[in-house]
């Protein structure tokens, strides 16, 4: 496996087909919350509720639990 090299993917079988292969994967919502950690973004909010109202689906509680994890 090359080091820093993953899969960015949220369907769930991907998930599941890269991890058996070795590949460490990242979702959308993990790539929203490093870009506001990095300072790439000034908020993760904004970003994610467009997501969800163009189709993204998560769950309040998944929601709030990131949006913790960057203090919003």
């Amino acid at each position: 496996m090359n080091p820093g090299i993953e899969a960015i993917i949220d369907d769930l079988n991907g998930r599941r087909c890269a991890t058996l292969l070795g590949i460490p994967v990242r979702g959308t919502l993990g790539m929203i919350l490093v870009a506001k950690k990095r300072g790439l973004i000034p908020k993760a909010r904004p970003v994610i509720e467009e997501l969800i109202n163009t189709g993204l689906y998560l769950s309040r509680q998944i929601l709030d639990e990131a949006l913790k994890r960057v203090d919003e």
